[in-house]
C-alpha cells in the first residue's frame, strides 16, 4: 500500500490498484477519476478556461462516461496523478476551480466537517465565486 498525506486532513492511500481519499483519516467515498488524458500540445492555447470544470466542456466526456476505467493509465500513475491534483489544489488554499466541481465542493464540505480552518473559510467564499462566474453546470 502507498500511502500520500496532503496535510492534516486529507490524505490518500493507494490499496488494491485503487486510489482513496482519507479526510481525518475516515475515507472520503466520493467518486474520483482523471477527466482528462491530454497531452501538454492538447491543451495549450486554453488560457482563457477558467477551471475544471470549463476544461470538460472543451473536451468530450470519454473519460467521464467511463468512469475512468479501461483507459490504459495504470494505478500507480493515476494514484499519483490524484496527489499532486489534491496537493496543489490544497496549497492553492482549496480553490475549487482546480478540481471538478463533482469532487471540489464535497470534498470542501467534508474539510469543513472535519473542523480544518481553512476550509471553513474559503467554502461559502469559493459557492459564491463560482456561482458569479456564470458557469452554469457549478
Amino acid at each position: 500500500m502507498q500511502e500520500f498525506r496532503v496535510n492534516d486532513y486529507i490524505t490518500l492511500e493507494l490499496v488494491i490498484d485503487k486510489t482513496i481519499i482519507l479526510v481525518n483519516g475516515e475515507l472520503f467515498n466520493q467518486c474520483s477519476f482523471l477527466l482528462l488524458n491530454k497531452s501538454v500540445d492538447e491543451i495549450k492555447g486554453l488560457s482563457a478556461i477558467d477551471s475544471v470544470d470549463e476544461m470538460e466542456e472543451e473536451f468530450d466526456s470519454t473519460m467521464e462516461s467511463s468512469g475512468g476505467e479501461n483507459l490504459g493509465i495504470p494505478p500507480e500513475t493515476e494514484f499519483w496523478a490524484h496527489c499532486s491534483n489534491l496537493q496543489v489544489w490544497a496549497e492553492n488554499q482549496y480553490d475549487t476551480r482546480m478540481l471538478h466541481r463533482n469532487l471540489a465542493f464535497p470534498l470542501l464540505k467534508k474539510l469543513t466537517e472535519a473542523g480544518d480552518s481553512v476550509a471553513k473559510r474559503v467554502f461559502k467564499e469559493e459557492i459564491a465565486q463560482r456561482f458569479e462566474s456564470g458557469f452554469e453546470p457549478v
